[in-house]
């Protein structure tokens, strides 16, 4: 039986390849999971941060409809996740007035 110091390095390199696989097949899921997600309809954000639905899919490009009418066309790549609820636009309120905490004596 070889001593525990050849072994060792070997036990641990193999280690690290079967959770870089097993990680490699975890993204792949995701990415292809996502890719059934984003057809027209589905509100999308993009990799800038732009939230948008998404109006016609393409082989490798989608065109997405952002703040009222402008389109843009980008690269299926570029869509970071699907969104349920877009966030929604809140008026700026004012901040209600502050109470002064009461001076103890």
């Amino acid at each position: 039986m070889p001593p525990l110091d050849t072994l060792f390095p070997l036990i641990l390199i193999g280690g690290m390849v079967v959770f870089m696989v097993m990680s490699g097949r975890k993204r792949k899921a995701q990415a292809a999971e996502m890719a059934t997600k984003v057809q027209p309809g589905a509100k999308v954000m993009l990799t800038s941060g732009i939230y948008g639905d998404v109006t016609s899919v393409t082989e490798d490009r989608i065109t997405v409809v952002t703040a009222g009418s402008t389109k843009l066309e980008v690269a299926k790549g570029a869509v970071v996740r699907v969104v349920e609820n877009a966030p929604v636009k809140k008026a700026a309120a004012k901040p209600a007035a502050a109470k002064k905490p009461a001076v103890k004596k």
